[in-house]
């Protein structure tokens, strides 16, 4: 009895079940539903290994196309690619063994929502768009690329799961450049995902989508921190103006170079939104606040930070200040310090971060901090008293922020002050050597300019030597009588010794051939003479080839039209060794169910046709009509039963047609374990 399957509303496979033998196969977990069928993991009983299969009902409808395409994706050698190991049926369902990547991890995962480092992003769609390219050297396709179908394994490899196949289960058929664009604009798609951390594609993927406007997503630079110019510039040529690369190859050409070896730690392109927290410490007071001996290790933390350059100090002398001190954890040493002017001085000391953005974010963070609490500088009651000892409270402002600060950061932060401090005179000091050497050389220019006469005083007239002769004086007086002579009687024998060689050479014209016969003398000469038979010995069938316009595959009812189009101008590229094939089929006659299938050539308008000459790489019965429409009836040119290499057919009266079909009525087996015809080349005259 039949297994029975069937799918539900959601594409699940009913029917399959851990523990379920398909043909060598034992399913064991299942990993995910797809569009069509379903991804188990099983086990090899017969080679001992671990597998993964993709499960289908045979009698759906996007079975069938799934199962070819795996079968011309299995010839396909590239390490990007998940391997395709069998394809097979049994009680009710089919299934497509894969190569189990079993540590593996999704590029959906791993992109998260923080994204990922741009320079690993650029290699992962590199070696995605290099897999893809080496697919489409051999006429295949993705054409549903998504970053579920990306794995990532534990030693840094790219994988791509489902060439061909999860287009031909989801029912996409594309074909030539709009297939190469489609591909290109996928891996596109990818690259601005692990940016970005967002999906701009309508396929459905585990990534959120991403926003849209009138011409698409936003560019990854307005949404993400770091991101290259040149994938900013591919993305948003792609995504949103529709130009960009042509194929997946394009793309890898214009983002090459890229490194082999994974990043490690590098730094996200996501923005971190974390705010710090400040606490706020008056420096002219410690015994309200948390000191650094208090708060158990934060006193090397904030030596390593505060008063940078001594700033704190020079910039506190004009009034009073505070110092906004954050908590934080004893191993973040890192922090920058933010002085503001305004009523008075605060020292804010916060935490720092890897990246531009995140510096950014909490030094605004920290400026709008409203927990900082602000003391106004203490004015005098006599106006003209505080001017007069305006100097002594700046003096004494600045020595009690200096004592507050030094009490804060500890001997930590006084060694480093000191340091900062010597660095800061030492700069000081080049600066100003620098700007006397350039005021010196502005000088030293201006004195030699005003050494020098300007064009308005130079004399109007200036006394110029005569030149020295560069010829003696008698070289321009004219020829003399004997040098005329001289010169005639060397041009006459040049014009003999010319007359002489030419008359040899007219002598010589000629000789060794019978120019009566050339010039049609009065003799007759008989020219044997032969009939041409037309028959199939003809070498050449008689003219010159005719021009092919176009070639389509011919599968007419109850076939579906199309029978590797793509691949049919093969048969007229000039090179035999590039053929086109039929689909493949279960037995030699189609499996029982058509008669046959075949190929059209278009002359581009209707000819006289006298012979037809195949390269057949393989032996098969074939028929060959010409008329004025694409058939399988007509005008017969010829027919050859079971014959490879070339084989030349001529009709046995005058054909005319535009269209010539060669319709194949059976199939030889091939290597996979299908039946298929195949042709090289064809040439018609």
């Amino acid at each position: 009895m039949a297994r029975q399957a069937h799918t539900d509303e959601r594409g699940s496979v009913h029917g399959v079940n851990p523990g379920t033998e398909l043909g060598r196969y034992t399913v064991e977990t299942r990993i995910e539903e797809i569009p069509g069928g379903e991804r188990w993991a099983a086990r090899d009983t017969t080679l001992d290994r671990d597998v993964t299969l993709v499960v289908m009902p045979s009698d759906a409808d996007s079975t069938a196309a799934a199962l070819d395409a795996a079968r011309r994706a299995a010839g396909v050698e590239a390490a990007q690619l998940v391997r395709i190991l069998d394809v097979g049926s049994e009680d009710g369902l089919s299934f497509i063994a894969e190569d189990a990547v079993g540590d593996a991890t999704t590029y959906t995962e791993a992109i998260g929502t923080d994204g990922l480092p741009a320079e690993e992003v650029r290699r992962i769609t590199g070696e995605v768009a290099t897999g893809i390219e080496a697919a489409r050297a051999r006429g295949l396709h993705h054409l549903a690329l998504t970053p579920d179908l990306v794995l990532l394994t534990g030693d840094g490899r790219v994988k791509v799961q489902g060439l061909a196949t999860a287009a031909a289960l989801a029912g996409i058929e594309t074909e030539g450049e709009e297939a190469d664009r489609d591909d290109a604009t996928g891996v596109v798609a990818l690259a601005y995902a692990g940016l970005t951390g967002t999906w701009p594609l309508d396929r459905p993927s585990g990534l959120p989508t991403a926003t849209r406007d009138g011409s698409g997503p936003p560019p990854p630079s307005r949404v993400a921190v770091g991101v290259p110019g040149d994938l900013d510039t591919i993305c948003r040529e792609t995504l949103g103006e529709g130009t960009g690369p042509d194929s997946p190859g394009d793309y890898a050409a214009q983002i090459a170079p890229w490194s082999r070896i994974p990043l490690a730690g590098a730094l996200r392109t996501a923005p971190s939104a974390a705010d710090e927290t400040t606490q706020t410490v008056p420096t002219g007071s410690r015994s309200d606040t948390e000191t650094p001996d208090e708060a158990g290790g934060t006193g090397a933390a904030v030596a390593g930070g505060a008063l940078a350059g001594g700033a704190a100090v020079a910039s506190a002398a004009d009034g009073d200040e505070t110092t906004a001190i954050p908590r934080e954890s004893d191993d973040e040493v890192t922090r920058e310090i933010n002085l503001r002017q305004r009523e008075g001085v605060t020292a804010t000391i916060t935490r720092g971060d890897d990246t531009p953005a995140g510096r950014s974010q909490r030094s605004r963070a920290a400026r709008d901090d409203d927990s900082t609490q602000r003391l106004p500088r203490e004015r005098s009651r006599d106006e003209g008293s505080r001017d007069d000892s305006a100097h002594g409270r700046r003096t004494a402002a600045a020595a009690a922020a200096a004592a507050a600060a030094a009490g804060a950061v500890g001997t930590g932060g006084k060694v480093l002050g000191d340091r900062l401090g010597k660095a800061a005179k030492t700069a000081g000091g080049r600066s100003r050597e620098a700007i006397h050497d350039a005021r010196a050389r502005r000088e030293a220019i201006r004195a030699d300019q005003r050494t020098r006469s300007s064009l308005g005083s130079a004399p109007t007239t200036a006394e110029v030597e005569a030149p020295a002769p560069l010829l003696p004086a008698e070289a321009g007086a004219p020829p003399s009588r004997r040098q005329a002579n001289l010169v005639l009687v060397v041009m006459a024998g040049f014009v003999a010794l010319a007359c002489l060689f030419g008359g040899i050479g007219a002598s010589r014209i000629g000789s060794g051939s019978d120019l009566g016969r050339i010039l049609g003398g009065d003799e007759t000469t008989a020219v044997a003479t032969s009939e041409d038979t037309g028959g199939s010995g003809s070498p050449s069938g008689g003219g010159e080839p005719l021009a092919i316009a176009n070639a389509a595959g011919y599968d007419p009812a109850p076939g579906d039209g199309v029978e590797h189009n793509a691949e049919a101008p093969r048969v007229y590229d000039g090179n035999p060794d590039t053929t086109w094939t039929t689909e493949g089929y279960g037995s030699e006659a189609f499996g029982g169910v058509k008669q046959g299938v075949g190929i059209t050539v278009d002359l581009g308008q209707s000819q006289s046709i006298s012979s037809v000459t195949l390269q057949l790489p393989t032996s098969a019965q074939a028929t060959v009509f010409a008329g004025e429409q694409p058939a399988n009836s007509g005008t017969e040119v010829g027919r050859t039963q079971g014959r490879t290499g070339e084989v030349e057919l001529q009709p046995s009266s005058a054909v005319n047609g535009r269209y010539v079909t060669v319709w194949f009525t059976s199939l030889t087996p091939s290597d996979d374990g299908r039946y298929r015809a195949a042709l090289g080349e064809i040439t018609v005259r």
